[in-house]
């Protein structure tokens, strides 16, 4: 038992809980659960602008949370009457059920069970019921009697389908934040979102705020109030007073918020009231843009029939029809074309309202919009191409939109015409996204080429190779593809399959390839840069695709070797800048093992070793496979690379820091045991010193690996013993420590036990004359001791400053009691302190009792077996001088012998 290291928890515990007296309990800190997408907050039953009611606090622990409504005044409730989030049932028949959430009481079984899972890049996904049922937003639902959308929350189950759950992030709010969210303006905002005539009444009234307040977003009472479709409240704000043209910090007014949100009535009224039509947002748009944007037709009529203008756009030139266009809103759009819309109108991007609607793909806006071009300029404008690349066909096939794709192939769409900075075709697309039907309609009635090659020299067929589209390939290949083209790098259909591993795919090509006789030559083939197919599939970590190359007579041990040309025009990409950031610069010699290595694909190197390749291979630059593990830092790589005789003896250099590794010495540093031993087994240098002169025995026996030590014993008797190090069990480091006084010092018993057994000196000392036995003493390790006596440990040693073990096992023995003394004043004060909860000590008074009883032992077992407790340190102190007295605390001399044993207690 490690005494030192309890009594270092033990005194943390008691400070701790002496400390803990002084404050008052922390107040759990209060926070949105708000959805990324839109920054709508969880309120309880539905989603809404995040405000001060939509606060919560937890308590409880992981899985039995209870998620708190923070009070408006921000008073803690801790009992059962407060308010929690709940889910409206706890029926048995209902736990794989839809349940909406609801505020309760905190009471209700409903709230009791939840966990909150994720982090802060992911998102927090709340759970309930063991984790089964997990919380979702579903959006637009209307409530009984209430014609208003809503976004309700719901449980469900975490695997249904049709309601995923809902990641949200957790934002913390301070005093500062909390501080603003309850002013009286901020609260006339929230009553009035919540459509509350009678709280906004009260506020108006009793707080006397002016009716043109606004809270933190700029927002008065009208935005929200007619945002929410709250039209008695707007007439009420508008009798009052408030500005119907009021806009908030992003420009936006309450017309434009009624106008998306569809309140009709609402929108008529505030037109009717003096909102300014064609009152601009900051971005530009207005109300109709806006209206347009969600599909919102009878609005949009109703603000054209009010004079507003079709043609309005935002700052990047994104006009009303594009973005109804990109929503598929094929009534709108009819409507804005109806009224001066231009269909041939452009975006910043050179994007056209047809590229737009060929993303989403609907028959109907695509028909309206190529209508509307005048007929002799309908097959320039489908072909036009943006400046970023694309054209509607394009992008109608890479979405796998079938029907937008064949109205496009009749207005003359231009199926070989291809982004302007890769030369990707229509078909390239499609066929790389598994868009089969496209690829079926562009080859059957687009009649477009099936060997068509981009600017890289790929085609159709090399891109769906290289997406794992094994229908797309199948699909090209029955229509002629060449399965045997390779593009301006050498790359084959073959590799790109082997490099997703599709098995399906790889034997389609491969089959292929053989009926034509040409697989002999493809199998071992090297691409330009001096891959093999066997190789790709190792890059992916692709076992599966590994074996069936190996079973096809794949040469496992193929070397890599770019071509002249490669390298060259690799050398001209990295002078011009054009390489991508996270790709590495060539080196040859590489074999399958290496990059399977490199990517710590531990089955597929298995799968490698098991064919026959050789791990003793180094590339170009003389690096193994094990080099490549190793850099990786994929341990079991490593490990089943040296069972398999990879040289246990590389030195491992860190390209960052520039110095060299020992793998036998790191490995017991970072206490990989199995990898240790595997080193040793197969021939490491069990003599490595590192430069503070700490060997590999002594490192093993500090950090107490066991079994490594003992295999470290067993090789260096079997190389004779005294072969390479005549001092191999008593190397001490720089500072002298040994394996026995480190094992000592630490309280390793097995491994004092094996060093003792192999010969180790037992009473060699370090560079101050500190004993293992003071060592173990010093830190109340009584079988150690025990062990050290009885191997003849020598009891009246004294170290440079004339401290003997029992001079050390009094100290140790006086902390103790010194500690058991502070905590008995703890309890007698807890006995004074108010009764409000049970006391938890944490079990630290047996604790405490049991290192005592333990150094007690200690001492009587060193008098028992002939210490002398006359000896005297150079200060002239017997070691009874440093046992516990209490009543005269300037006879201890604390800390006097302590530091004595600072180096066995030093990390190596």
């Amino acid at each position: 038992m490690k005494i030192f290291a309890s009594l270092v928890v033990i005194v943390v515990v008691v400070a701790t809980m002496v400390e803990a007296k002084k404050e008052e309990a922390a107040t759990p800190p209060p926070f949105f659960l708000q959805d990324p997408t839109d920054s709508l907050c969880l309120g309880g039953s539905e989603f809404k602008r995040c405000s001060i009611d939509t606060l919560w606090y937890v308590t409880g622990s992981a899985g039995e949370y209870q998620i708190h409504k923070r009070s408006l005044d921000g008073s803690i409730e801790t009992q059962d009457d407060g308010l929690c989030l709940a889910k409206k049932s706890c029926k048995d028949g209902d736990k794989n059920k839809q349940l909406d959430t609801k505020v309760t009481k905190c009471s209700n079984c409903g709230a009791k069970g939840w966990n909150i899972m994720g982090d802060s890049e992911s998102g927090y996904i709340l759970t309930i019921d063991d984790g089964k049922n997990c919380l979702s937003r579903i959006p637009n639902q209307k409530k009984d009697g209430d014609d208003t959308s809503h976004d309700r929350a719901i449980t469900s189950p975490c695997d249904d389908a049709q309601h995923p759950y809902t990641a949200l992030q957790l934002q913390f709010a301070s005093a500062a934040d909390i501080t603003t969210m309850s002013s009286p303006g901020a609260r006339l905002v929230a009553a009035a979102t919540d459509g509350d005539k009678k709280a906004v009444q009260a506020v108006l009234k009793e707080d006397g705020v002016d009716i043109n307040v606004v809270d933190w977003d700029g927002l008065n009472a009208l935005i929200p109030a007619a945002s929410s479709g709250h039209l008695d409240l707007c007439k009420f704000l508008i009798k009052e007073g408030i500005d119907v043209n009021a806009a908030d910090k992003d420009g936006i007014t309450a017309l434009m918020e009624a106008s998306i949100m569809g309140h009709g009535k609402i929108v008529e009224f505030l037109l009717d009231s003096g909102a300014t039509l064609e009152q601009t947002a900051n971005s530009g748009i207005t109300a109709l843009w806006l209206a347009a944007s969600d599909g919102k037709d009878e609005i949009v009529k109703l603000l054209l029939e009010k004079g507003a203008d079709a043609t309005n756009t935002r700052v990047d030139d994104i006009s009303a029809l594009m973005t109804a266009a990109v929503g598929g809103h094929a009534a709108v759009v009819e409507t804005l074309l109806a009224n001066g819309a231009d269909a041939a109108s452009t975006d910043k991007e050179g994007l056209t309202p047809l590229m737009n609607a060929a993303e989403k793909g609907d028959a109907k806006v695509i028909q309206s919009l190529l209508t509307s071009i005048p007929e002799d300029e309908r097959a320039d404008h489908v072909n036009l191409m943006s400046t970023t690349g694309f054209n509607a066909l394009i992008i109608a096939c890479a979405h796998g939109n079938t029907e937008a794709v064949s109205i496009l192939l009749d207005y003359g769409a231009d199926v070989a015409a291809s982004h302007a900075d890769s030369g990707v075709t229509a078909l390239m697309y499609a066929a790389a996204n598994q868009k089969n039907e496209v690829v079926k309609l562009l080859l059957e009635k687009g009649q477009a080429s099936v060997d068509q090659t981009h600017l890289g020299g790929g085609t159709a067929l090399l891109e769906a190779a290289t997406g794992g589209a094994v229908e797309a390939m199948q699909i090209l290949m029955d229509a002629g593809a060449n399965f045997d083209h390779k593009d301006d790098d050498g790359v084959s259909p073959v590799m790109g399959i082997a490099s997703q591993c599709v098995l399906e795919g790889q034997k389609l090509v491969v089959e292929a390839l053989q009926k034509a006789g040409k697989w002999d030559a493809e199998l071992d083939r090297m691409s330009f840069s001096g891959g093999t197919p066997i190789m790709f599939a190792a890059a992916g970590g692709h076992t599966e695709c590994v074996n069936h190359f190996v079973e096809l007579g794949a040469f496992v041990d193929a070397r890599s070797k770019a071509t002249p040309e490669y390298l060259a025009k690799m050398e001209k990409a990295v002078e011009a800048g054009t390489t991508p950031p996270d790709q590495e610069r060539h080196v040859d010699d590489v074999t399958a093992l290496h990059v399977a290595a490199q990517g710590g694909h531990l089955a597929c190197v298995q799968a490698l070793l098991a064919a026959g390749a050789d791990p003793l291979l180094v590339d170009a630059e003389g690096r193994s496979a094990l080099t490549m593990a190793i850099k990786g830092n994929y341990g079991e790589v490593a490990v089943a690379l040296v069972k398999a005789g990879a040289d246990p003896n590389i030195v491992y250099l860190d390209e960052e820091s520039k110095t060299e590794h020992n793998l036998l010495f790191d490995s017991i540093m970072v206490e990989n045991e199995e990898f240790a031993l595997a080193l040793i087994e197969k021939g490491a240098d069990i003599y490595h010193v590192d430069d503070k002169k700490v060997t590999t025995l002594l490192q093993a026996s500090h950090r107490g690996l066991t079994d490594v030590v003992a295999k470290l014993i067993e090789a260096h008797a079997a190389n004779g013993g005294a072969a390479k190090s005549t001092t191999f069990l008593d190397d001490g480091s720089e500072e002298g420590v040994t394996p026995l006084v480190a094992a000592s010092s630490e309280g390793h018993d097995a491994v004092v036990d094996l060093l003792i057994k192999a010969g180790a000196s037992v009473n060699v000392n370090d560079a101050d004359g500190t004993t293992a036995l003071m060592a173990a003493a010093a830190r109340g390790h009584l079988p150690i001791v025990r062990a050290l006596v009885a191997a003849g440990g020598n009891v009246n040693s004294q170290n440079a400053d004339g401290h003997s073990a029992l001079m050390f096992a009094y100290n140790g023995k006086t902390q103790v009691e010194t500690l058991m003394e502070r905590y008995a004043q703890y309890v007698e004060d807890e006995k004074d302190a108010p009764a409000t909860e049970d006391k938890d000590d944490g079990g630290t008074g047996p604790l405490i009792k049991e290192a005592l009883a333990n150094h007690t032992a200690l001492v009587d077992f060193l008098l028992s077996n002939g210490a002398d407790a006359t000896l005297k340190d150079k200060e002239g102190h017997t070691a009874k001088d440093f046992d516990y007295a209490a009543e005269h605390p300037a006879v201890f001399q604390k800390g006097s012998v302590s530091g004595a044993a600072d180096s066995a207690k030093e990390e190596l």
